[in-house]
């Protein structure tokens, strides 16, 4: 089946009396019953994930996936493994950092009942002088979490968050203070192993430059002792600096995404966004090779930056990420004889019922083809006290438009402390982990959507 070309996200299509109702995915022509999952020609079963050729239906044009707040959504077959699989922490700072948690199972149903509000794991007081802003990455262990906190005009505090393996409360520890030359916005990214660190900054007004360091761990006398080092020098490269587009953070380094294997020698890349549109790798196995540029296959400008930390999904070879209600997918290239990576322009994914303008948004990619995104929206008149998030995971499928709804649920989400101005509110982060001791989720129940006040 031919791979459907990117496009901008289409208008939701006014019901007339030539298309039949979505609910019992039914079309006319070409198109039979979803739910008796048929389909003409070239299209087997698809509740059996049957097809000719290919493992999902092609589309000529990207899907508009419905999820909204307030609207459950469960498509999951009766017999898939609800066992606990992962368990999410949603890092939300409003006058301190707080981490809530929910858990998903290996069907990809959502746990816990429509309307509850999110667990709360750990509140993380603000310390003197820290900015709002936080970033976290998951150790090599699976069982701790570095943060890193810009200090006011000073360096950059980071702070481990180890994660219990039972019902025991999060511990804390500092670590050692990133290098006062780790200027501008800095990334903690975990990567072959160890823990990195990277940040982007102006020299001039035609010049950036890179600056990278890792957490190295060293024994010394039986006590584990931690120290950041530079990785090679401050890489510099001239440019033509554009102004940031307006969904775009107004910082340099926009994002990330890790791409194991993908490296010339199989090793893993570091794939970095900046918000003039460029994108650089960095080959975790050969340190000393430095960043090498991105190669854009188009001439279209609408290569838009990694917000956040992208992911990596090898079932498609793309990577994914969310900005307001859409979800862009870049297919990667690399050829036999070539070193340097290339990209595509992105795929559009659209969730039109999601307010644009009032959604804050992060995805992950879980593993067995799981993909969870969440939406935390601001735009209800209850932001004084509390927010509400719309959590939704798919499946992927071989192309990176084949996205399979699988469950979309809503919950209401606490804040630490209540906020005068929604500019004291900010998404950090979205980071997932393996828990096997984790409560099974609770069967699906309907709940309350929302409460009486939050739907008016």
């Amino acid at each position: 089946n031919p791979t459907p070309p990117p496009s901008t996200c289409p208008q939701i299509p006014n019901p007339n009396p030539k298309m039949a109702a979505a609910e019992e995915g039914k079309a006319d022509g070409k198109m039979a019953a979803a739910d008796e999952g048929k389909a003409e020609g070239t299209m087997a079963a698809a509740e059996e994930g049957k097809a000719e050729g290919a493992s999902y239906p092609d589309r000529s044009t990207p899907p508009i996936l419905e999820v909204a707040l307030g609207k459950d959504f469960v498509d999951i077959p009766s017999n898939a493994d609800e066992s606990p699989a992962w368990l999410l922490l949603v890092g939300v700072m409003s006058g301190g950092l707080r981490f809530h948690r929910f858990g998903v199972a290996r069907s990809g149903r959502i746990s816990g009942r429509s309307g509850d509000t999110l667990q709360i794991f750990h509140d993380l007081k603000k310390r003197q002088g820290c900015s709002r802003s936080a970033r976290a990455a998951m150790a090599s262990d699976g069982r701790s979490l570095c943060l890193l906190q810009r200090v006011e005009k000073a360096q950059t505090e980071a702070l481990q968050l180890q994660l219990p393996a039972e019902e025991e409360l999060p511990a804390e520890v500092l670590l050692p203070p990133l290098d006062p030359s780790m200027r501008g916005r800095c990334v903690p990214i975990s990567a072959d192993g160890h823990i990195w660190a990277v940040s982007a900054s102006y020299c001039s007004a035609t010049s950036f430059r890179l600056v990278l360091q890792r957490l190295v761990i060293q024994e010394e006398e039986g006590v584990a002792g931690q120290h950041w080092e530079q990785v090679g020098g401050p890489f510099i490269q001239h440019c033509k600096v554009e102004l940031s587009h307006p969904m775009w953070s107004p910082d340099l380094l926009q994002g990330y995404a890790v791409l194991p294997g993908q490296g010339p020698d199989g090793g893993t890349l570091i794939l970095l966004s900046l918000g003039n549109r460029l994108f650089f790798t960095f080959n975790c196995s050969a340190p000393n090779s430095g960043w090498t540029k991105v190669t854009h296959t188009s001439k279209d400008k609408y290569y838009v930056p990694i917000l956040g930390r992208g992911v990596y999904a090898q079932e498609s070879n793309a990577v994914y990420m969310v900005g307001k209600n859409v979800i862009y997918a870049y297919k990667l290239k690399l050829g036999h004889e070539e070193t340097s990576l290339k990209l595509d322009p992105p795929v559009e994914i659209c969730f039109p019922s999601v307010t644009r303008n009032t959604a804050h948004s992060f995805l992950t990619h879980l593993g067995r083809g799981v993909m969870c995104c969440v939406w935390i929206c601001v735009g209800l008149p209850c932001w004084l006290d509390h927010l509400h998030a719309i959590i939704t995971t798919f499946h992927l499928g071989p192309e990176p438009s084949d996205l399979k709804l699988l469950h979309s649920t809503s919950r209401q989400v606490d804040m630490l402390l209540p906020m005068k101005h929604l500019d004291e509110f900010e998404f950090c982060f979205l980071q997932e982990y393996k828990d096997d001791k984790a409560l099974p989720p609770q069967a699906h129940e309907e709940g309350v959507l929302l409460h009486d006040r939050c739907r008016s």
